[in-house]
């Protein structure tokens, strides 16, 4: 067999991701490198080619940093985990580009199960574990929305069925769309959200750029009681899932929460989704972890656990080294 990993268009790249069944995100799709060139990172579309045939692509990105510069490809390549020779061309071709580029590292985080085949070929490959705590989700909730509605409440967590059940006893109503308001009302609760939890937000300008990219495969869901907003979710759809990205809320004891996915969760299903996918959680042991509340919320909602391969690094420079210490040396800060 001949292998083959090379530059590709943008169109035949997303022409593949639009066909194939394989597992995917939007983090491998022609928005997301339209949104990450309109935030100044430069983007490469490759394809990996099995005896002249397009079996796999991935979207690579080019990041430039005060302390580095390196390659990632997130949530990449799309190519199916039995073609192990396929995957040990693409990884050799990875790290030669990556000195092409001359980056001073390259990074991948594939949706790789921590079982698959390919596993070994990044040791071989001399590829190693990065040392941070998460770049894309390593750890997801999947839920499949085929089942009508009423199945899907009876398949939730005793506690969340109830509390979808009382999102109109409690006139809770929920707004939609990407609108200068929409946006305004999640922002404020972003903005609170930061406030009360400490971590580093996405740049307002980052956002809006995204919801002018991403339209119309992007809905902002805010839910209000009265006219006042609590909770908002920022969720994006593709051809087979929708995608909870971002979300903020200030506290109520109405489930204006449970109300934002409940309404995202069904204009999946108008859309034609297949599944839902939470996201990032944490195991049930991760008591400490911040995100250990918001995961209990999601898993309420039922669906199916995914544990993919850790972020993996190739080391090119000296450079590798300075930011692999200051990675580690703010994980060890935050704790987790």
């Amino acid at each position: 067999m001949n292998y083959q990993t090379k530059e590709i268009s943008k169109n035949t790249f997303q022409t593949f991701i639009n066909k194939t069944s394989l597992t995917k995100t939007f983090h491998q799709s022609v928005n997301f490198g339209d949104f990450r060139e309109a935030i100044r990172e430069q983007i490469f579309y490759t394809g990996i080619y099995k005896n002249n045939d397009l079996i796999g692509v991935a979207l690579i990105q080019k990041i430039t940093t005060r302390v580095k510069t390196y390659l990632h490809c997130p949530h990449g390549p799309i190519l199916d985990s039995t073609e192990t020779d396929a995957w040990q061309n693409f990884l050799s071709f990875y790290k030669n580009f990556g000195t092409k580029q001359k980056a001073d590292f390259v990074r991948i985080s594939p949706l790789l199960s921590k079982d698959t085949n390919a596993q070994p070929i990044f040791k071989k490959l001399n590829y190693r574990n990065a040392p941070i705590h998460l770049v894309n989700p390593e750890h997801t909730l999947i839920l499949d929305i085929t089942p009508n509605e009423e199945d899907l409440l009876k398949n939730m967590r005793k506690s969340t069925r109830y509390e979808v059940r009382r999102i109109e006893k409690m006139g809770i109503t929920v707004q939609t769309g990407t609108d200068e308001q929409n946006f305004e009302n999640f922002w404020q609760l972003h903005h609170e959200t930061v406030k009360r939890q400490g971590f580093t937000p996405f740049p307002k300008s980052h956002t809006q750029k995204e919801l002018q990219i991403f339209e119309p495969n992007i809905e902002i869901f805010t839910a209000q009681i009265d006219g006042k907003s609590f909770s908002s979710s920022v969720i994006i759809f593709d051809n087979k899932s929708a995608y909870y990205h971002q979300g903020a809320s200030i506290y109520s004891k109405a489930p204006v929460a449970h109300a934002t996915i409940w309404a995202a969760i069904k204009e999946a299903k108008r859309r034609g989704c297949i599944e839902f996918n939470f996201w990032g959680i944490v195991d049930k042991n991760q008591t400490k972890h911040p995100w250990f509340g918001l995961s209990r919320f999601k898993k309420g909602f039922g669906g199916k656990e995914h544990k993919y391969l850790h972020c993996q690094d190739f080391p090119l420079t000296w450079k590798y080294y300075l930011s692999a210490a200051i990675e580690k040396f703010r994980k060890w800060k935050r704790g987790y």
